[in-house]
């Protein structure tokens, strides 16, 4: 070996500095994209210059801002965070919105309603704009918000677009057809994503990659510490996540009540996660409130099947995680991701009406066979296909191939 060999070995490979903007973030922030974009970005700073740029709200409902501004250092990520400008009314909102999802609308209305949803950051653009140039890459976590939107036409040259993609009445605002045409690669959660996004726009030969999220196997919780503490001496199933209309659980509580005149030994329906909508209430009924992780966990592991009602995910975090802990899951049919996890891994049973939800949630509480193999195969898909190893090279490939050499 030459000595100018050897002194090019001795020098330090420059870690890749990389921005991730996403609308709120934070270990105590629930949300699918969040929890995503949290997740990949404490894993990848082991290797890579992580800055997230985020805002100091905490609540998607309001965006008010409750965590101070500037830059902190969280597990080994440098987070810089910046006031909202208009706190929402979600009710007036919606209220707003539901005349322009019906009938064709101006530029400038969706513009005004991109500004209107939230989170109003123009702070946060600015700085991206400003910062740019000492970014190797920049990652968008969610097409649907106003930093991604504006942070795309501030920063494309290197950005990738993670888009959390569902198929709902936004989608087909004209903004997001500029939005999809700006990132120089894509990192979808799922096939059916992918699948979605290409039939509603042209993406080329830009690269694109169904790069998931890691799922931790899990060490065995305590289930039984659990009951105790939370009072439940009954089989349950399980809803976890934020407890919404728009997630479908008016629909789930519905289906539900009419699951327990009908069925003999009916389960417990258990709540957990975040409200944003009233109590829920009913026979059989119960809202446990937020739970902290490993108690979140021990739930999931004791049901006897988790619920997915909503028709608007891009992956299904929970569901996952159930599988991961080989609990079976039973999941609304309207939304083609949730259908299709439960088609591959053979994890999982999904329903199209009433019907459909009491016979298949009867057969997961009563048939233990059923469900012991729907549980055991749900537990090898995520083994098969959600490790972090595997997930984090797909994001780094992506970073790479919008970086460049370096």
């Amino acid at each position: 070996m030459s000595a100018e060999d050897a002194d090019h070995l001795a020098m330090p490979v420059r870690r890749r500095r990389v921005a991730f903007v996403v609308q709120r973030y934070g270990a105590d922030v629930t949300g699918g994209s969040e929890s995503l974009a949290r997740s990949i970005a404490e894993r990848l700073a082991a290797t890579h210059s992580i800055t997230v740029l985020t805002t100091c709200a905490r609540d998607y409902v309001t965006w008010r801002n409750e965590l101070p501004e500037g830059t902190e250092h969280v597990a080994g990520v440098e987070v810089v965070r910046f006031p909202v400008e208009e706190e929402r009314d979600l009710e007036a909102f919606n209220r707003h919105s539901e005349p322009l999802y019906r009938r064709a609308c101006t530029h400038e209305e969706e513009l005004d309603w991109l500004r209107r949803q939230g989170p109003h950051v123009p702070r946060l653009v600015r700085h991206l704009e400003s910062a740019r140039s000492g970014f190797d890459a920049v990652v968008f976590f969610t097409y649907l918000y106003y930093p991604t939107y504006w942070g795309l036409k501030a920063a494309p040259e290197r950005s990738v677009l993670v888009p959390t993609t569902h198929d709902e009445p936004p989608l087909r605002f004209s903004i997001y057809r500029e939005v999809f045409a700006l990132p120089r690669a894509f990192g979808f959660l799922t096939t059916a994503e992918e699948e979605l996004v290409r039939s509603r726009f042209p993406l080329g030969d830009r690269p694109a990659v169904v790069a998931g999220i890691g799922v931790d196997l899990p060490r065995p919780p305590d289930v039984d510490s659990f009951r105790i503490r939370r009072d439940v001496h009954n089989p349950y199933v399980l809803y976890a996540g934020r407890i919404d209309a728009g997630k479908g659980c008016d629909e789930m509580l519905a289906f539900y009540a009419r699951y327990r005149r009908a069925c003999r030994g009916a389960a417990e329906l258990l709540l957990i996660g975040t409200l944003a909508m009233d109590p829920p209430r009913g026979p059989g009924v119960r809202y446990l409130g937020y739970l902290g992780e490993s108690e979140k966990t021990a739930a999931m592991a004791g049901a006897r099947a988790i619920l997915c009602p909503s028709p608007y995910e891009s992956l299904s975090i929970v569901l996952l995680e159930a599988f991961a802990l080989g609990t079976p899951g039973l999941v609304t049919a309207r939304s083609a991701v949730l259908k299709d996890h439960c088609l591959r891994s053979n994890g999982g049973l999904w329903y199209g009406d009433a019907d459909e939800f009491v016979e298949a949630l009867d057969l997961l509480v009563s048939e233990a066979q059923v469900r012991d193999a729907l549980g055991e195969s749900g537990r090898e898909y995520v083994e098969q296909n959600y490790r972090w190893e595997a997930v984090l090279a797909r994001y780094q490939g992506l970073i790479a191939a919008v970086a460049g050499p370096g």
